[in-house]
C-alpha cells in the first residue's frame, strides 16, 4: 500500500504505515502499491476519509478484509482509536513497531523467563528487529522492581521508541527526580549524537 496524508506521501510501499505528530484533521488516502513495472506512483483506492488527529492519540486506520490486495494481512477492523500502528515514520525510516497481538506474545514470553538474565536475551533479540511504543516501554518496566533496573532498560529501549515525544510518560514512572533528571540527560545527548 501507499498512504498519503494531505496529498503528501508519508511512505514507500508497504504493508502498514505509522505516522507521528499528526494534529488536527487530515484527510488520510490509501492505495493498492503498484505491481512490479508500473510507471503509476500508485494503484486503487482503498481508503480515502477525514481523521482527527489529537496530542497524545493514536488512530488505527485498517483496510477492510474485502478490500485488500493479495489476501487478508491484518486484523478486519477498519477503525481503531487508542493503538499503535505498525511502521513507524517520520524523519527516517523504520523497522516495524510491534503489533499489539505480537508484544502481548512478546510479554508472555517474558513473563516465562525465570531469570533476568533470559528476559535481557529475549528484549536484546526483540531490539534487534522491532521497535516500540512508550506504553510498550511502561508496561516492560514493570518487570523491574528498582528504579536502577527501569532506567538501564529505558537507555537500551529509547532509541528503538517510535513515539519519542511521548517517552515523558515513561519517565514519569521513575520515583525520584534525580533519576528523572539522568533520564532525561541521556535523552539529550542521544539526540546531540545522533541528529
Amino acid at each position: 500500500m501507499v498512504v498519503l496524508v494531505d496529498g503528501q506521501q508519508v511512505c514507500l510501499p508497504t504493508f502498514s504505515c505509522f505516522v507521528a505528530n499528526l494534529r488536527g484533521s487530515c484527510r488520510v488516502e490509501v492505495y493498492e502499491a503498484p505491481s512490479r513495472g508500473e510507471n503509476s506512483r500508485r494503484g486503487k483506492l482503498l481508503y480515502d476519509e477525514r481523521v482527527h488527529c489529537s496530542i497524545n492519540e493514536v488512530e488505527d486506520i485498517f483496510i477492510p478484509e474485502d478490500k485488500r490486495p493479495g489476501g487478508n494481512w491484518g486484523t478486519s477492523n477498519h477503525h481503531k482509536p487508542g493503538r499503535p500502528g505498525d511502521r513507524p515514520l517520520g524523519g527516517e525510516q523504520h523497522e516495524p513497531v510491534m503489533s499489539p497481538s505480537a508484544f502481548e506474545q512478546f510479554m508472555g514470553l517474558m513473563e516465562k523467563q525465570s531469570f533476568d538474565s533470559d528476559r535481557k536475551e529475549v528484549l536484546d533479540h526483540a531490539l534487534l528487529t522491532s521497535w516500540f511504543t512508550t506504553d510498550q516501554c511502561i508496561r516492560l518496566m514493570d518487570f523491574y522492581r528498582f528504579d536502577s533496573e527501569k532506567k538501564q532498560l529505558m537507555k537500551k529501549i529509547y532509541p528503538k521508541i517510535a513515539d519519542k515525544p511521548n517517552f515523558y510518560y515513561a519517565i514519569d514512572k521513575l520515583t525520584f527526580s534525580s533519576d528523572k533528571n539522568e533520564i532525561n540527560a541521556f535523552i539529550k545527548q542521544y539526540h546531540e549524537k545522533n541528529n
